[in-house]
């Protein structure tokens, strides 16, 4: 007799599993990525993105584990094409001074104008990267000099550089290039830290006028006469007025001239 001819099921049942795909070892599995195709992934374009973020969150609140998950990979992969958060800061620090440093012009002799003109363009840099400056504000770590890469510029160098060689112009003393280059950086921190921050006056006029109005003019007359101008106040005067006063200081010291010999008295 024939033989019983079997269902498709039990032909399915009889034929042998497939033995499971060995697991690979090295980097994990390439994934979609909401942001780009993971073989597009680098260090670059990782860096890229958090500097992006600046521009909206803090520096110090940007995680590995943020970015692995805007990316779409596992955290380890962010860990080997970028490091660790050191190389993470660095990184984005390093795209910030770039930035200042590349605006730069070439110095005209007036160390004054240079200064103001750096100064400027410093604070700009540091309003279109909010999350930077507050990280500048109150971090220590690679405030200035950066960690660079094998070929790579420091551009945290390059700029401390360029501020220094404007002031020389001046004819300063090197104590006093260093201690105005300290003023200036105080300044621009502070500054761009308010504006960052948004905690200028102007940022709240209604609430400062209000409280400032309903106080006895007898008790605070202080506070009283400025009420109005102070609740006014923003980067668009606050800034220039306090680097003015900030570069008049500087040009008030004393030069490195050489000291005029007197003339002997002739001897009649």
């Amino acid at each position: 007799m024939p033989a019983a001819r079997k269902s498709p099921a039990a032909k399915a049942a009889a034929q042998p599993s497939p033995s499971p795909t060995p697991r690979r070892r090295g980097r994990p599995p390439k994934t979609e990525s909401p942001i780009g195709a993971e073989p597009m992934l680098s260090r670059t374009t990782i860096l890229q993105h958090a500097i992006e973020l600046t521009k909206t969150m803090p520096l110090d609140q940007i995680s590995m584990v943020q970015l692995a998950k805007d990316f779409g990979v596992a955290p380890g992969l962010i860990h080997y094409y970028l490091g660790g958060r050191d190389q993470l800061v660095t990184g984005v620090l390093n795209d910030y001074y770039r930035q200042r440093t590349l605006r730069i012009p070439p110095l005209t002799g007036d160390w004054r104008a240079d200064v103001e003109r750096i100064a400027r363009l410093s604070f700009q840099v540091a309003i279109e990267n909010p999350g930077v400056s507050n990280y500048v504000a109150s971090h220590n770590r690679y405030r200035l000099f950066q960690d660079v890469q094998p070929g790579e510029t420091d551009y945290g160098l390059e700029f401390f550089n360029r501020m220094t060689s404007a002031i020389m112009q001046g004819g300063f003393s090197a104590e006093q290039v260093a201690l105005a280059y300290h003023f200036l950086a105080q300044y621009l921190v502070s500054a761009s830290m308010a504006e960052a921050s948004r905690q200028l006056p102007a940022y709240h006029q209604a609430f400062i006028q209000n409280k400032l109005d309903g106080v006895s003019a007898e008790q605070y007359p202080g506070a009283r006469f400025v009420s109005k101008a102070f609740s006014k106040l923003s980067s668009d005067t606050a800034f220039e007025e306090g680097l003015r006063i900030t570069l008049d200081g500087i040009d008030a010291w004393p030069r490195n001239a050489k000291p005029v010999k007197k003339k002997s008295a002739r001897v009649a």
